[in-house]
């Protein structure tokens, strides 16, 4: 052949089949028998044949690509999300193009470029869904699906959603908290423009005040998503005699930072105070952290929205889905039976 690039003809002629189940082999299409697919990819790489995207994408008219829109990476669930649909999407022969909202007026940028065909879809995983450009992808019939933040009723009939319990979670660290006689009970959260902060929240309040165990504003404290928030906030809510015996954190991120301001106040944890967390990310059963905490099942959610926006782009039109994945108590040991002497029960409330 000299120097002239290996075709997908060529590999079918060497295989003996046609071009297409050539194709179909190296898609993993299950209509190509397994030992019929594993000989054409042995071929395939004996020859050193290339699949051509380009020539691909005049033929399908899709790009092969997706689109991810992220927040700030150094929140540790925004990785495990992108990863697990990194690799569901690798695994059905798509390329993904990374997109930041952390840069202000950039990710406005990426999105407008996107109307030209430079994604088959897209999975939004940032915060801002107050952004126009959210509306923009439904108004341009680009196949979307928003992971892991709960939305209103702007986006609710008109998108796919994947999202956890949000509003039963809060409710869960409440009467986890109150069952452990903790009556103080303070909350490090993050802004209420993230809808899913605000839900999780809600709940939260909303379970304090029926159980007559309502939160004192003075122990609140609200910063953005991230170990600084959690720090500040422990710093200026932990000190004094009538401190808190217990937090909520809105987030695991947020309670790491909580947990150290506990040590540099020398205040022992959980026997002084509890720190409760939120996603149960990996780094929180660390024994540097064991932190008690809420889980939501990331990488599931992530491949249950991997799977929605794949059947979009395949042509399903089906009415919007919503999956909304239930979450659990995940108890470790930065959380107690509060100790402290005025403590009083109030689990039969």
């Amino acid at each position: 052949m000299g120097n002239r690039s290996v075709t997908s003809y060529d590999v079918a002629r060497r295989a003996g089949v046609s071009q297409s189940t050539v194709s179909r082999a190296l898609r993993d299409d299950p209509r190509v028998v397994e030992k019929t697919r594993l000989r054409i990819r042995a071929l395939a790489k004996e020859m050193g044949y290339v699949p051509h995207v380009t020539a691909r994408s005049l033929i399908t008219r899709k790009s092969s690509t997706i689109g991810i829109v992220s927040g700030d990476l150094h929140n540790p669930s925004y990785p495990t999300l992108v990863n697990t649909l990194q690799d569901c999407f690798a695994r059905n022969d798509y390329r993904v193009l990374l997109m930041s909202d952390r840069t202000e007026g950039s990710l406005e940028k990426d999105i407008l470029a996107l109307r030209g065909g430079l994604v088959d879809g897209v999975v939004f995983i940032s915060s801002r869904l107050d952004s126009p450009m959210v509306s923009e992808i439904i108004d341009w019939k680009i196949p979307l699906v928003i992971l892991n933040r709960d939305v209103d009723g702007r986006y609710a009939h008109r998108v796919d959603r994947v999202t956890s319990d949000n509003i039963g979670g809060g409710r869960l660290v409440a009467d986890h908290l109150i069952d452990m006689g903790h009556t103080r009970i303070a909350l490090i959260s993050g802004p209420l423009d993230n809808p899913s902060i605000r839900m999780r929240e809600k709940g939260f309040r909303d379970r304090l005040e029926e159980r007559r165990v309502p939160i004192d504003e003075a122990c609140v404290h609200r910063g953005a998503v991230d170990a600084a928030t959690g720090l500040a906030g422990g710093l200026a809510l932990l000190t004094g005699p009538d401190r808190p015996t217990a937090v909520f954190c809105a987030t695991d991120y947020i309670a790491y930072g909580t947990l150290d301001a506990a040590k540099r106040l020398d205040l022992d944890v959980p026997g002084e105070v509890s720190v409760v967390g939120y996603n149960d990310l990996q780094q929180s059963s660390w024994s540097i952290f064991d932190l008690t905490t809420v889980r939501q099942p990331l990488e599931d959610m992530a491949v249950a929205a991997a799977e929605l926006l794949l059947a979009r782009i395949d042509g399903d039109e089906g009415r919007p889905v919503h999956r909304n994945f239930d979450v659990e108590w995940v108890p470790r040991g930065s959380a107690a039976p509060c100790a402290a002497p005025f403590a009083q029960s109030v689990a039969d409330r």
